[in-house]
């Protein structure tokens, strides 16, 4: 069990950090994004299915800073679509072998890669670390990549 925590963790940092690469100290130095974009939306009391364009609404998870930005270009207030644009505090936690992750102070839900996908990143909002619950949202990442040079 520890080792599945273990490679969720390593998976999980791998893709939601920076990295450098650049061999020399001469030059510009390049930085990859990892970027998470909302792709689905399910579950709710209404039982919502909610599907959107890679891009439209985009998190990136600053881990080392703990804060979570979101660009969310949606403006149809009608549809569920997470968070608004904005900064939010952003916390991941483990508990019973499950990464979970806490959102301006609030727990969001548990965290885990696609097993069929492993671009996909799944956030249950169904699943919390004191135990289930009903009628929360499940919310699908397409996880994408940019680079940059600085």
């Amino acid at each position: 069990m520890k080792t599945k925590i273990l490679i969720l963790v390593t998976v999980f940092l791998t893709i939601t950090s920076c990295s450098l690469s650049n061999d020399t100290n001469e030059g510009p130095v390049e930085v990859t994004l990892i970027h998470w974009n909302l792709i689905n939306v399910t579950g709710g009391i209404a039982g919502v299915d909610n599907d959107f364009e890679v891009g439209d609404i985009v998190w990136n998870a600053d881990e080392f800073n703990s804060v979570l930005a979101v660009n969310n270009s949606n403006t149809d207030n009608t549809i569920e679509d997470g968070l608004a644009s904005g900064s939010y505090d952003f916390v991941l936690f483990e508990a019973s072998g499950d990464i979970f992750t806490v959102i301006d102070g609030n727990e969001f839900g548990k965290i885990y890669i696609s097993e069929t996908d492993n671009t996909l990143l799944i956030i249950d909002q169904n699943e919390l670390s004191f135990g289930p619950q009903a009628d929360g949202f499940i919310y699908t990442f397409k996880i994408t990549t940019s680079t940059i040079e600085i």
